[in-house]
This record gives structure tokens, C-alpha cells and sequence, in this order.
């Protein structure tokens, strides 16, 4: 499975870092021109949309991620598009009419539950959810101390292993695990909470989406 990364140059260095791990994946800054429904995206970058199984956008202009979308669709209607970067819900609907496109809330919140309506015509998710999405964590305890930490789903950015590889060998209580859900946010990139649109922030709730998925294991 090949993956992309499309970006027009603020966002996605790190996504790019982490998936490369696991899976062939290209960092594509996207190249066009206009705005608005005049937006034209150059040949150079349209060629390249044949080419890959599942595309990330970290695209700040709306009209830009719409554009990429549907010339993906287009393009290569076998390929998966996770939009990264998006704002409202009327957008979200936009962009998940095509029916090659997902806008989660947090890209580390996506699981098979969440993409459940895809994953059948879309099998390249499930790789990529071997890897990649809501994070799931073994945290082995001995002497009462963190001994091993296991990554088995990372968030695509990168910042579940940044944040936890910090607490091996630290002496295990009630408090580390909210530590570590505060921790997270300072590698997280999500955006700072809207006042009167949101009750809680994008970072407040990645913390939460970690901890949850730790699993406490206590060796004897």
C-alpha cells in the first residue's frame, strides 16, 4: 500500500515521518493556482493522484482540499482520502458526498468502528488501521515501576510513542496516567478549542483518546 501526504506546506511533516515507517509514503506539496472555483491544482501534483492507495490532506484551503478530492475521485477511484484539515459540519457533509472521503474530528480518533461504512470498498484501511489511528497501548508495570511500553496503534502523528517513551522507568500511581493524558497535548497539533462552538478542545481530547487506550499489565 502506498501512502501521500498532500499539503501545502504548513501541516503533515510529521504524519509523514511516522507512517513512513510502516508503509511506502510520499510528502507532496501541492502546486496550484487561483481561488475559489477557479482553483486549478498543476499537472505535476494531478499526475502524481494516480499513483497511491489512501491520500492525507493537511491542506488548509477548503476550496484546495475540495479540488483534490474530487480529481482524486476522478483520477483513481480506488483510492481513500483522510481529510487532516477541515472546518465545519456543512464542509465535512461536502467532502463525504464524494464517498471516497473521511473528515474525522481527530485523526487519531479513527478505528474500525469509526470507518466501518468504508471499510468493505476501501480494504487498504484496514492496513492502515494495523498501524495507525486511536492509539492502543500496553503498559507493563513491574516493582511498580513502568518497565515496557508497547505501541500497538499509533497516532498518525507520531505523538503517542513521543509521549510515552518518556515515562519508562517511572514509578507507577494513580497520577501517571493523567499525566500522560497531559503530556500528549503538548505534541499534539490539533487546534485550540472555539469558544461557544466547542465544550472541550481538540488537545484536551486526544489526551483523553490516549489514556483510554492504555491497558495496565502488572508483571509479577
Amino acid at each position: 500500500m502506498k501512502v501521500a501526504i498532500l499539503t501545502d506546506g504548513a501541516y503533515g511533516d510529521r504524519a509523514y515521518k511516522t507512517i513512513k515507517s510502516k508503509f511506502p509514503c510520499d510528502f507532496i506539496i501541492v502546486k496550484y493556482y487561483g481561488d475559489f472555483d477557479e482553483i486549478t491544482i498543476s499537472k505535476d501534483t494531478t499526475e502524481k493522484l494516480k499513483d497511491y492507495d489512501l491520500f492525507i490532506t493537511y491542506t488548509l484551503n477548503p476550496d484546495l482540499t475540495y479540488e483534490l478530492i474530487r480529481n482524486i475521485k476522478e483520477l483513481n477511484d480506488k483510492a481513500f482520502v483522510l481529510v487532516g484539515a477541515w472546518k465545519g459540519e456543512g464542509f465535512k457533509k461536502q467532502l463525504e458526498s464524494f464517498g471516497n472521503a473521511f473528515c474525522p474530528y481527530l485523526m487519531c480518533d479513527i478505528d474500525e468502528d469509526e470507518l466501518k461504512y468504508y471499510l468493505n470498498n476501501y480494504p487498504q484501511l484496514r492496513e492502515f488501521l494495523k498501524y495507525f489511528g486511536r492509539p492502543k497501548v500496553k503498559l507493563f508495570i513491574k516493582n511498580n515501576k513502568i518497565e515496557k511500553i508497547d505501541v500497538l496503534r499509533e497516532a498518525p502523528c507520531g505523538s503517542t510513542s513521543e509521549t510515552l517513551k518518556e515515562f519508562i522507568g517511572r514509578e507507577f500511581d494513580d497520577k501517571v496516567l493523567i499525566d500522560i493524558g497531559l503530556r500528549v497535548q503538548h505534541f499534539c497539533r490539533a487546534g485550540k478549542i472555539r469558544l461557544f462552538v466547542e465544550k472541550e478542545g481538540k488537545k484536551t481530547k486526544a489526551g483523553k483518546i490516549l489514556v483510554k487506550g492504555i491497558e495496565v499489565i502488572h508483571l509479577p
